[in-house]
């Protein structure tokens, strides 16, 4: 039997954290894919087509919130986002807020915390989304 295993898109400019982040969360349970930049990313992200994007807000070659935004034109509507930085929570909270990201998270986490908070999203959504189906079914 196949058990559902949430899709997760990491894309960071750091190679070690890529790696880091794809060992750990297939660990937790999720399905992986990671990029390092913007390149094939909107290819990536059509095939793949990701639960969550975890999006580092630091990339030289493009700002996070512009790879927010290509993920965005691509992604399927329930793709929820969440911004990821080793810089201060308040510029992490402001920039999840300025990109409507769904959350944020600092690289100074533990896996457990990551994927706890990953799978918190989903789950909300999942409720959320449930109570509409049962709505919409009177």
């Amino acid at each position: 039997m196949n058990k559902w295993r949430p899709r997760i898109l990491a894309v960071d400019d750091d190679p070690t954290q890529l790696d880091l982040l794809a060992r750990g969360l297939a660990l937790e349970g999720f399905d992986v894919a990671t990029r390092e930049g913007p390149i094939g990313l909107t290819s990536l992200v059509r095939s793949f087509q990701p639960d969550i994007a975890l999006v580092d807000i630091h990339i030289p070659t493009m700002r996070g919130d512009r790879i927010i935004e290509l993920i965005r034109s691509v992604a399927g509507p329930d793709t929820k986002y969440f911004v990821i930085s080793s810089c201060s929570e308040a510029e992490l909270r402001l920039c999840a807020l300025e990109t409507n990201a769904h959350g944020w998270i600092s690289k100074g986490s533990g896996m457990s915390q990551i994927a706890l908070r990953l799978k918190t999203a989903l789950a909300a959504h999942r409720r959320i989304r449930a109570r509409g189906d049962s709505a919409n079914e009177t």
